[in-house]
């Protein structure tokens, strides 16, 4: 591809003339701690190496509202979010005061909520965290938005405990040296905050009760019951249940189709690589990426789902 057809690709990605001559864009994923930013500098990698005339960078932010709100403003070009996160931004309730102009690409993994604690701190339910000191995550994240959305369908407000607004690092350290009592981390499974809690202190998963999910499914329909698997973490030896919700790869709804559509081909074509920087990598396939429900599905991805999945569905009938 020559200059112009280079500038002409940068241009329709853009959608801004006065940002045509950067030629590194933006992908906002999350805290270096968690999932996002690994994951999403993985990605970014492969963009730049395979898609034609585009480079990209992962950048650190706050997490899923901070991602919305960039990507629609074009301040970034993609960014990792939180299903219930988005299904806010895309109607315009919530945090979101009007309905921001997105697209997905794909679902990509679902986040497990963690709702942690150390042994001895006498909290082994959802409801001993009244009277606690409790983090449920930084402003502009998804974990924020998540903690609240639990606890709001589980009748605990912020006048039941003292609220700590701490990243997943931070929420770790105080849960070590006892300045909070409790902690909401969500996060792909195996995120490396919890894991290293788990390895460091005798850390305890607060298990949700069979009543307590209908709750919260019924409050956010976004969520839905998930089991942690034993062995995970270092001293969950038992399975324990939890809420959990997908996250997913969001673009300007006015990115152009063929950019998009080269985008998630590229994600697919080297899946593999995703796969040694995280587990949850294992996790995206078509089938399920292309599964968004209401929300709107960008033409460039829908065009490549329509193709992959089609020709596995002929394949699949010979």
């Amino acid at each position: 591809m020559g200059t112009v057809g280079r500038v002409a690709l940068l241009a329709a990605f853009l959608l801004a003339p006065q940002v045509v001559q950067c030629q590194t864009l933006s992908f906002a994923t999350g805290n270096p701690s968690g999932i996002y930013y690994p994951l999403g500098g993985g990605l970014a990698s492969i963009w730049s190496r395979y898609v034609d005339g585009i480079n990209i960078k992962a950048e650190v932010t706050a997490g899923s509202v901070t991602n919305l709100v960039q990507v629609a403003k074009l301040e970034s070009h993609v960014g990792f979010a939180q299903g219930d996160s988005v299904a806010d931004a895309v109607a315009g309730e919530g945090r979101f005061p009007y309905p921001l102009p997105l697209a997905i690409l794909g679902k990509m993994y679902p986040n497990v909520v963690h709702l942690v604690t150390i042994e001895g701190s006498g909290i082994t339910s959802v409801d001993d965290l009244r009277g606690k000191k409790v983090s449920v995550g930084p402003p502009g994240s998804g974990n924020f938005v998540t903690a609240w959305n639990i606890l709001t369908a589980l009748g605990i407000t912020e006048r039941d405990f003292t609220v700590r607004q701490l990243n997943y690092s931070e929420t770790s350290n105080g849960l070590k040296n006892g300045t909070i009592d409790a902690g909401f981390i969500a996060g792909g499974l195996g995120i490396a905050a919890v894991v290293e809690l788990a390895v460091t202190r005798k850390m305890v998963l607060v298990p949700f009760t069979d009543e307590e999910m209908k709750k919260v499914t019924a409050h956010i329909p976004a969520y839905s019951t998930f089991s942690v698997p034993p062995g995970v973490y270092r001293g969950v030896d038992e399975p324990v249940q939890t809420p959990t919700l997908w996250n997913l790869l969001v673009v300007h709804r006015d990115m152009d189709e063929d950019v998009a559509y080269r985008l998630i081909k590229a994600l697919f074509d080297f899946r593999g690589t995703l796969e040694k920087i995280s587990r949850v990598a294992r996790l995206i396939v078509p089938e399920t990426a292309a599964s968004i429900g209401s929300l709107p599905l960008h033409p460039g991805a829908k065009r490549y789902y329509d193709e992959i999945l089609g020709t596995k569905r002929a394949r699949a009938a010979k």
